[in-house]
């Protein structure tokens, strides 16, 4: 690493949406304090009075721990992320444009949607052949296109040249696997004209969540056509629940944000419990501003906790087909997967087909060798919890009984050391995917294993055999987020004096671009503006650090959400203060 003295400019830290649905008093909020839109925080009334899944309803769900996220619709044509870039008048209380007219997307590009090579059974196969065990499937995204012959719309795909119901051959060919499958629906749309969750003659826009602000006088309220889109959304959520048989999840997507979305906006509690009435043991996400009956981080795994989760994720960092993006790899995918399930979560892996239908090659490749490598290994995922250890950067565990496997990462030269366990213990240890005896030890604190000599490429699995059945209360509770779990690993971290300043500024060269998640600031009495950038030229802001403020969390925008990372080579520190002696910390991942 390089510290350069220089002038140079600036970048934009967004903030992430709220994605888990947390009672008040959750240790969270108080540690979390920066991430604070990451938490829809309930009272204990609000969370008793709301509706929920049955906990055997739940069982199968997390046993199956890794489902499909299929995101296909017009935006295929264009070979881009669903309705973000594309449409260009997106409605309050959503900001920005997509670069496409409405023309496009609403005239040209549905009267070329032929899907030549769409083969719904051979979709669903290729999910079982990739080890998936369940498929959530976009029926309607924030364009408003319908993916099925709904009679409240004609913006639909049974008006396109194909003509047929894609949602039902998707459903038809899930229940023919014995597949579960679930709808993802989307509350917002850019299409309806009667959609307005808020009156904009009532507000002013500003640049922080909820992005909105009742002007002067004023009080913010749903705007006067917003009823008859709730009577039209509670007629096609009705029509999806009874029109293909049995769902077993329904996902919708229009999350709290620091109140930019709530739950009066769509009448929730009511209609949720409709679809539970419609549809008994379904399970429906947190994404209505209610507690829902599970959480859904999006492009970020996250963190231990016992309540069911859901990591939203893409195959190559796009929510639909897009060839720009290099399809992730097969270790990096797999270690995602078993990362999620050591902090008692589900992976659901989203890809998109081309415009006509057909599985991009890279892609289809690596699922299918995910699934081998799972056909393989599956018995130390399926059906297993989260624990009993906490996971870090380097290593997870889960269980089922009395066996824990424990995926290694990474090994450190002094091997691996676990604490001991206060109501078991370790009887038996093995390597699981290495031909080789695994080499171990209990000391008064922990337990030791040895490093093999030739660990595996992807990750080593050990499995433990505990003296007794290990239970959920064994697995110790998290009181704040692991840095290393949440943000990766510290690359950096370096004392910066009073003569480091160079006219009130420096610059630090990580020397190559890496995929910056955190920078903290620590001891800081005076503000301190840090500014980032990939190239040395174009800069953008991240934050400032304060005194009461030390971690400003780094992000990407996509697809309306901000995602932890952005790929940063140089970090430019400012400070017009006294300067004092700072602590700098880079965390990547």
């Amino acid at each position: 690493m390089r510290i350069i003295f220089s002038t140079l400019l600036m970048f934009t830290c967004g903030i992430i949406h709220a994605q888990w649905s947390v009672l008040e008093g959750d240790p969270r909020l108080a540690t979390q304090k920066d991430d604070w839109n990451l938490y829809q925080p309930f009272t204990r009334d609000e969370w008793n009075a709301s509706n929920f899944a049955k906990r055997g309803d739940m069982k199968w769900f997390n046993d199956a721990r890794y489902g499909m996220f299929i995101h296909f619709g017009l935006n295929s044509y264009v070979n881009k992320d669903m309705s973000w870039p594309i449409v260009y008048n997106r409605k309050a209380p959503d900001n920005g444009h997509g670069a496409y007219p409405d023309s496009a997307w609403q005239k040209v590009w549905p009267s070329l949607f032929k899907l030549e090579k769409f083969n719904a059974d051979k979709w669903v196969q290729t999910a079982k052949d990739a080890g998936m065990k369940y498929i959530t499937v976009i029926a309607k995204h924030h364009d408003g296109f319908h993916m099925w012959d709904t009679k409240y719309s004609d913006f639909k795909i049974t008006n396109t040249p194909f003509k047929r119901d894609y949602l039902k051959e998707i459903i038809d060919a899930c229940r023919r696997a014995k597949m579960p499958v679930g709808i993802y629906y989307s509350q917002r749309d850019w299409y309806h004209p009667d959609y307005a969750p808020i009156d904009t003659n009532l507000i002013k826009r500003i640049s922080a969540p909820p992005f909105f602000e009742a002007l002067p006088g004023k009080k913010i309220a749903q705007g006067p056509t917003h009823k008859k889109y709730i009577e039209y959304q509670f007629n096609v959520v009705e029509e999806l629940l009874t029109k293909y048989g049995k769902i077993d999840i329904f996902w919708f997507d229009a999350v709290w944000y620091g109140n930019m979305f709530t739950a009066d906006m769509w009448d929730a509690e009511k209609l949720t419990r409709m679809i539970r009435k419609l549809q008994p043991g379904i399970i429906i996400n947190n994404r209505t501003s209610l507690p829902g009956d599970f959480d859904t981080p999006e492009q970020r795994v996250g963190m231990y906790q016992q309540r069911p989760w859901e990591s939203a994720m893409t195959l190559n960092g796009s929510w639909g087909f897009d060839p720009s993006h290099k399809v992730y790899s097969v270790k990096s995918l797999v270690r995602q997967i078993l990362t999620t399930a050591s902090g008692n979560g589900n992976m659901l892996l989203s890809w998109g087909a081309r415009f006509n239908g057909e599985w991009d090659k890279a892609q289809k490749d690596t699922l299918l060798k995910i699934g081998k490598w799972l056909k393989k290994y599956g018995n130390a995922y399926y059906g297993t919890q989260g624990g009993p250890w906490l996971p870090t950067s380097t290593y997870g565990t889960v269980y089922r009984d009395n066996r824990v496997y424990v995926y290694v990462f990474e090994w450190k030269q002094e091997g691996l050391i676990l604490p001991l366990l206060k109501n078991n213990n370790i009887i038996k240890a093995a390597l699981l995917n290495i031909p080789e005896r695994l080499s171990w030890k209990k000391n008064t604190a922990s337990y030791l294993f040895s490093k093999p000599s030739s660990a595996d490429a992807i990750v080593t699995i050990i499995e433990l055999t505990m003296e007794k059945p290990v239970k959920e209360t064994d697995v110790s509770v998290l009181q704040d987020i692991n840095d290393e779990f949440a943000y990766g690993e510290v690359i950096v971290t370096k004392d910066i004096g009073p003569g480091d300043w160079n006219d009130n500024q420096m610059i630090i060269d990580l020397e190559k671009p890496k995929n910056v998640t955190r920078i903290g600031l620590f001891n800081n009495k005076h503000n301190i503006d840090i500014q980032g950038s990939a190239n040395g030229n174009e800069w953008e802001d991240i934050g400032i650090a304060t005194e009461e403020k030390h971690e400003i969390g780094v992000t990407t925008f996509m697809t309306g959400v901000e995602v932890p990372g952005k790929n940063l080579r140089y970090i430019r520190l400012r400070n017009n203060g006294k300067k004092d002696i700072v602590n700098l910390k880079v965390f990547a991942k």
